[in-house]
């Protein structure tokens, strides 16, 4: 699958692209912590807009988003994304234990997957470092695990290539790749050795995150692979 971010500051600008990206992306996601003003009206009509299966994410400032209000407000909103039937709700996996394990209940309750997510966004861990931190966070038995790293080396790109084909083997859903120029390899072959799905911006200029390739671009790389093998 490829998903779409949707980032905009204003709630009709994030329609507007909901409406482009329904006609291009497998999945959705939603970029919450981009919003200035988001309350339980707004956020159930932007996921009604999605036709796609829709991830919620309200990134901390900590890991690279824009939220800037108290965590309780933050996991506040994801419990509502939860109630509102996002498919799926990212939470970050050093989000303070009482209040993760508060969010894991309430999205089960309310049918809702948990994507358990670590950022790194200076450097690429070694591989026997990221291994454990992939059964640490598998042992919350989120539906999804995302390990996403900074590529300063093509050699970091092997790496994720590694921990995807160790998560395959051990029966995990691994969403794995680097950012940044040097990661571009790792965002497009991520899928083919077994992620569970790849991020595209919805054209050039709304990357949410540094390295992303248009999913126009995607697609046509995609549909040269299934040529080439």
């Amino acid at each position: 699958m490829i998903a779409v971010p949707v980032a905009a500051s204003d709630i009709e600008s994030v329609i507007a692209q909901i409406e482009k990206a329904n006609a291009v992306a497998d999945i959705i996601e939603l970029r919450l912590d981009y919003l200035k003003e988001l309350g339980s009206r707004e956020l159930e009509r932007l996921i009604k807009k999605c036709r796609k299966p829709v991830i919620c994410t309200c990134r901390r400032m900590e890991e690279g988003g824009r939220f800037r209000e108290s965590e309780a407000k933050r996991i506040a909103v994801l419990k509502n994304c939860a109630k509102l039937k996002a498919d799926y709700v990212d939470l970050e996996f050093d989000t303070n234990p009482a209040q993760k394990k508060k969010l894991f209940e309430y999205a089960k309750e309310h049918k809702a997957k948990i994507i358990l997510s670590k950022h790194y966004f200076g450097h690429t861990p070694q591989l026997e470092d990221l291994v454990k931190l992939m059964r640490k966070m598998q042992k919350e038995k989120p539906e999804v695990i995302k390990i996403v790293a900074k590529a300063n080396s093509h050699e970091d790109n092997k790496i994720m290539f590694e921990l995807l084909k160790e998560a395959k083997r051990s029966g995990i859903k691994l969403i794995a790749f680097c950012m940044g120029s040097i990661g571009r390899d790792s965002r497009i072959l991520s899928m083919p050795l077994g992620g569970f799905l790849t991020f595209a911006s919805l054209e050039k200029g709304s990357e949410s995150a540094d390295g992303q390739i248009p999913i126009e671009e995607m697609k046509k790389i995609y549909s040269g692979l299934r040529v080439m093998f």
